[in-house]
């Protein structure tokens, strides 16, 4: 049965990844490569057919076309955050190549033989470098027998580079090859496929004969069902296919798959999961969820019977490679927490670039947060130890903001010297730590982006071919977002553009739809082409319309930022009428993209990545974001499923709730009971979010546990957090009566005020940041006189209110200046009426109406004597962004508070919605007249 369904989804799963429909030329590839499994299941017999296997197999795939297609989806990515922001370490590196190394107790010497076995292999392990085992072996060649010649292979290897080139290891590759010619009929599989993974790494080439040999023997071993293939040798020949990526592993590797399925369901050992982790990585293009899901069950009961645990980090660390690469990251957030959890004890025995990938994964994922510190602190000891622009760029998201300066410093250093961008990946190095940094001098960023220039300027034609610019379009990207859009490098701009249109134009990349996405992204927002201050090329608008089918929520979501960009850029004042034209035409494609995910079925569960990418791609478009798709789109998140939900998913939704003011009661009650679930692997700046997303929504949880709990991660991580994350968190916290008095103590005194004004001198956006953090300040101080009087914190803030409300100038509405109208029409005085009222702390009243004990109104009593005879009116006029997009009764917690804390202060809080205020059933002024007697109850 299991055969049957691998048989049915091979096609489904190649065109799923490389949208092989829309690639005419890779439909050679694919035919031949069916002859070539056909050709090879029909041998038995090895040397001239062979040969002739792996020459057609390599005229067919050593192409251009198959080695585009095959780079194009190990590039892709399809997490939410992937397109938001790029990784520390730049993109997703999938290492499919990684060396079998063997566990603690097995070295790689003893791999397949006992190094006892006889004379000869004990002569062979005592080798210490390559000269010794040439020697040696060239002394005893009339003795050597097969395990012989394959230990020596793999001593070959121990001992020289694979990229090393030397005449001695190529004279003792050349000699090893002969002699293992005679044998290949006579190996088992675990020899076969072990000597076929370390020829490979040594760069020999497939079409030699021994390595037909080998291959054509490892699949034919595979292929027998009747014949036992052990876990190890499975692995050994998926990594060994793998390598150099110049087989098309879909096709052969295919009947792989029923083997792994069968060891998922026997997996007992950490060593079973580790080699079951590298099959998986390597096999990737063939593996289902419903086999992904399997495995990652047994691993999740392998981690609760202890057998993986911190004693075995390497399991560990293979396990997580495997579950974070791009395609199912966000599938795999639960397991990759629980595995990240079980490193703890060991985080600071891990070597440093095993450390800086278990780094890379937590900083994406947000969990468990109990991981936070021992990293930090195994960060600031790596870095004491290696200075270096990786070292920094990994330590900067856990450093203290008073460290702030220190690491700038440093990173001027790195930025200034040439050996620094001499050295591998440097760039994404620099740009990680320059973007957490959040620098904005201008002439640090000018020497980074000059230095990206030059290295593009410098690529070679592999590099090109490759895409390798592409990254730093992303990064540009992003970077342009971090500072507001202020700052731009034109030369990088016209740089990357030229080599995008070159490539959408001229390469096969132009026909593939994801990364034609990514491509088209960059061109859109930066121009740099003929007519761009006019139109957007051609090519561009036709491809977008031919690939409309197959564009996913992800592609959408780039070319629509890629749009946002231009529109912020180049037609912010003005839009000419082709670009009009030319939007109206891609708004169509992104809006049936919508629509098309829209109608899936309710049985196929709505990815929450998916949806979220979907409400971003439409928010970038005005002409899209009050549409019916873009509100049908929301309502999607009624009917989603919860069980996958995790930090960077809230995070997800957190933003588009609090961007679009949807409200949608399901959805928070899940996000706030899933901080109280799991409150110890959850991080205070997501739980801050969620909050803040909650309290502007105005949504109350239905119960208090996760209000608790988030006060009480809010004290766990106060030392992480900065302090604009701390005070909206309290001031959410306040909201719903949450806070402790713990966390008020620690936000309201010296060393965290100093701790606030430190981060305002040190921050990037000294337009923005200040005025936010003050005023949010100011409302926290508020909120806290006000609903906790007990704990006598003083009112301190009174100076800010009347500096802020002098610098406000006063712009009197429309809709205000109407109301203002009828209340002087209906009172028949001006004076019983005073407008734009301010309160003691700081509230702005539209009007305030005092009423007698008979209901009549009256001037403001002078003396305070009086104020318990009358009743204060407080008229609020609210607009429609005071209430949730979905639903015009529900209002925001903002305005919410404020009529809580008016009330508190005496006044009876009536509202006047503006949307009700201009509707068609008051349009006439009688019915606004009358409309307002009935408000404020005057009978006459």
């Amino acid at each position: 049965m299991y055969t049957k369904l691998i048989t049915n989804q091979l096609l489904k799963n190649i065109t799923k990844f490389w949208h092989l429909q829309t690639i005419k030329c890779s439909i050679r590839i694919t035919n031949t490569t069916h002859s070539n499994v056909d050709q090879l299941k029909s041998k038995s017999s090895f040397g001239k057919e062979g040969r002739t296997y792996c020459s057609n197999y390599t005229e067919a795939l050593n192409g251009r076309e198959y080695s585009d297609i095959k780079k194009a989806w190990s590039n892709k990515e399809t997490s939410f955050e992937s397109y938001e922001t790029e990784k520390v370490n730049g993109e997703y590196v999938v290492n499919g190549s990684d060396e079998i190394e063997g566990d603690e107790n097995v070295t790689i010497k003893n791999l397949l033989y006992d190094e006892r076995q006889d004379d000869i292999m004990e002569l062979l392990n005592s080798c210490e470098n390559c000269a010794e085992l040439s020697k040696l072996v060239f002394k005893f060649d009339d003795r050597l027998k097969k395990e012989h010649v394959i230990q020596s292979v793999i001593l070959t290897w121990m001992f020289t580079s694979s990229l090393t080139k030397d005449a001695m290891k190529e004279n003792l590759l050349k000699y090893l090859l002969t002699c293992l010619e005679p044998y290949i009929l006579d190996l088992n599989i675990n020899e076969t496929s072990c000597a076929f993974l370390y020829l490979r790494k040594m760069q020999v080439p497939k079409t030699h004969p021994v390595m037909c040999s080998l291959l054509t023997k490892a699949l034919d071993s595979v292929n027998d069902p009747l014949e036992f293939v052990d876990l190890a040798a499975i692995s050994q020949l998926a990594v060994a296919i793998n390598t150099g990526r110049d087989f098309f592993t879909p096709i052969l590797c295919a009947n792989f798959i029923s083997r792994i399925y069968k060891y998922i369901k026997t997996c007992r050992t950490r060593e079973d999961a580790r080699l079951l982790a590298i099959c998986v990585l390597n096999l990737q293009p063939l593996i289902d969820y419903e086999i992904l899901n399997a495995f990652k069950e047994r691993i999740s009961i392998l981690l609760q019977n202890g057998v993986i645990s911190a004693n075995c980090p390497k399991v560990i660390i293979k396990l997580l490679n495997m579950l974070n690469i791009g395609v199912w990251s966000h599938k795999n957030a639960a397991l990759i927490r629980d595995l990240l959890a079980a490193l703890k004890p060991c985080v600071k025995q891990l070597e440093h670039n095993v450390l800086k990938n278990v780094c890379r994964i937590y900083l994406y994922h947000m969990e468990p947060a109990t991981l936070h510190e021992p990293l930090a602190e195994a960060l600031e000891d790596l870095l004491n130890r290696d200075i270096s622009p990786e070292t920094l760029a990994y330590f900067v998201p856990f450093s203290d903001p008073v460290r702030r300066n220190a690491l700038i410093n440093t990173f001027k250093t790195f930025i200034n010297s040439s050996e620094v961008w001499e050295q591998s990946n440097s760039s994404a190095h620099l740009f990680s730590a320059l973007r957490a940094l959040k620098i904005s001098d201008v002439a640090i960023c000018d020497k980074y982006w000059n230095g990206v220039l030059k290295e593009l300027n410098y690529a070679s034609e592999a590099d090109i071919g490759q895409l390798r610019f592409l990254r730093h379009c992303h990064r540009y990207m992003n970077f342009n977002n971090n500072l507001g859009g202020t700052y731009r490098h034109l030369g990088v701009e016209q740089r990357l553009s030229q080599m995008a249109i070159t490539a959408i134009e001229y390469d096969i990349f132009g026909r593939m739809p994801q990364i034609f996405a990514r491509l088209a992204s960059f061109v859109f927002a930066y121009g740099h082409t003929p007519h761009c201050l006019k139109k957007y090329p051609n090519i561009l608008l036709s491809k977008v319309i031919n690939m409309a089918e197959q564009f996913t929520p992800g592609d959408c979501f780039l070319i629509s930022r890629g749009l946002y960009i231009s529109l912020e850029l180049r037609y912010r004042y003005q839009i000419p009428p082709l670009v009009n034209m030319q939007l109206a035409a891609i708004d169509s494609v992104l809006a049936s993209c919508a629509e098309r995910y829209a109608n899936i079925s309710d049985e196929n569960q709505h990815a929450l990545h998916d949806l979220n990418l979907l409400v971003r791609c439409l928010s970038n478009r005005k002409t899209l974001k009050n549409s019916v798709i873009y509100h049908r789109i929301l309502t999607k998140y009624k009917g989603v499923k919860f069980d996958d939900l995790n930090s960077r998913i809230l995070k997800d939704m957190a933003y588009n709730f609090t961007a679009t003011n949807y409200l949608v009661p399901e959805i928070l009650e899940s996000m706030l009971e899933y901080i109280a679930n799991n409150y110890e692997h959850v991080a205070g700046d997501t739980v801050e979010k969620v909050l803040t997303c909650s309290y502007n929504l105005g949504y109350t949880p239905k119960s208090s546990e996760p209000l608790q709990k988030a006060s009480l991660i809010m004290l766990r991580d106060f030392n992480y957090m900065n302090g604009l994350s701390l005070v909206q968190a309290c001031l959410a916290l306040c909201f719903y009566k949450a806070i402790s008095q713990e966390l008020i103590d620690k936000v309201f005194c010296v060393n965290f005020i100093q701790r606030v004004e430190n981060e305002i001198q040190m921050c990037y956006s000294k337009a923005t940041y200040p005025e936010r953090v003050l005023k949010l300040v100011m409302q926290l101080n508020r909120s806290v006189c006000l609903d906790y009087p007990e704990c006598n914190v003083p009112w301190f803030q009174q100076n800010f209110i009347e500096a802020h409300m002098s610098k406000k100038p006063f712009h009197e509405s429309t809709f205000r200046r109407d109301v203002r109208k009828f209340l002087g029409t209906l009172l028949q005085d001006d004076s019983y009426f005073h407008c734009n009222h301010v309160t003691p702390y700081g509230y702005q009243i539209d009007f305030v109406i005092h009423f007698d004990r008979d209901k009549k109104a009256i001037k403001a009593p002078m003396e305070t004597t009086m104020l318990h005879q009358i009743t204060k009116v407080a008229i609020l006029l609210l607009k429609l962004d005071s209430f949730c997009e979905n639903d015009l009764k529900a209002l925001r917690g903002p305005d919410s508070l404020k009529i809580k804390h008016l009330e508190m202060m005496g006044y009876k809080v009536l509202r006047i919605a503006e949307h009700e205020w201009n509707s068609k059933y008051m349009n006439a002024e009688q019915a606004k007249r009358n409309y307002l007697k009935c408000l404020l109850q005057i009978s006459n």
